[in-house]
């Protein structure tokens, strides 16, 4: 008699259905991946924005030197609030318009802004300089 002989196990995976699921993971991530970028649709208006009046606005300039001017005089960090409340005398149309040098730290900045701001201005802006196009 002979004896059968048991086949030998086979070292072969079965891939197909570990295919299957990262397929129906993919088509569900490409499916809400832009839902979740989506943000709140804003139809912004648009207008022309005027050009500023330099009669009705205060100009706040701080040098590379860490020096304060205000319309081109300089003051000190003490004398600040007086010299800034002189020149703009109170008057709610004035805007006050900071210029800075770009090594001037960001704490001198805000520290102004908030003296100005407890003045009572609440029109502050800042200037820049354009990009330079390419």
């Amino acid at each position: 008699m002979r004896r059968r002989r048991m086949p030998l196990p086979q070292p072969d995976m079965n891939l197909t259905n570990l295919m299957d699921i990262v397929l129906c993971i993919l088509v569900v991530f490409m499916i809400t991946a832009p839902l979740m970028t989506q943000g709140v649709k804003v139809e912004l208006p648009k207008t022309d924005s005027p050009a500023l009046d330099e009669k009705k606005s205060v100009t706040v300039s701080f040098d590379g030197e860490r020096r304060i001017f205000v319309d081109g005089e300089e003051t000190t960090r003490e004398s600040f609030t007086e010299t800034f409340q002189k020149a703009w005398g109170g008057a709610t149309d004035k805007a006050v318009l900071i210029e800075g040098d770009r090594s001037v730290p960001y704490g001198l900045v805000l520290e102004t802004v908030g003296v100005i701001q407890e003045a009572g201005a609440t029109k502050i802006g800042f200037l820049t300089d354009p990009p330079h196009k390419k």
